[in-house]
């Protein structure tokens, strides 16, 4: 397993702004990665679904609307250092030092992603 550095543009659906955000994966493969970073949003929008349906905010999955979609992948980049990841962003290091690169999680579940920085990107 290697791991993947990827810049993604996303639009919020709420706030209507594109934004770019860094997220790193593990993977086999450039392809691979990409797919587990599409799993991790799926997993993380049930999340989300789930709980504002316990809160009440609505009634059932026919009425969620995710919070963003994704737009276009930026860069997706294998990194083998510290030093490569934080020439994509700083604090997406900085997450993965303070939780000790998620090494417990990522064994359990290696199609999780762990995010870094959003940077919003200029109204077109």
């Amino acid at each position: 397993m290697k791991w993947w550095v990827i810049e993604s543009e996303r639009f919020n659906l709420e706030s209507k702004v594109s934004f770019r955000v860094f997220e790193a994966v593990v993977a086999q493969s450039e392809e691979a990665a990409i797919e587990h970073l599409r799993i991790s949003y799926e997993k993380l929008d049930e999340t989300l679904m789930n709980a504002a349906i316990r809160a009440g905010k609505i009634e059932d999955e026919f009425e969620w609307e995710p919070v963003s979609t994704h737009v276009r992948h930026l860069s997706v980049s294998s990194v083998a250092t510290e030093a490569e990841v934080a020439e994509r962003d700083e604090m997406l290091l900085g997450m993965l030092k303070e939780h000790h690169f998620f090494l417990d999680e990522l064994k359990e579940d290696p199609q999780m992603a762990v995010g870094g920085g959003i940077y919003e990107l200029p109204k077109a």
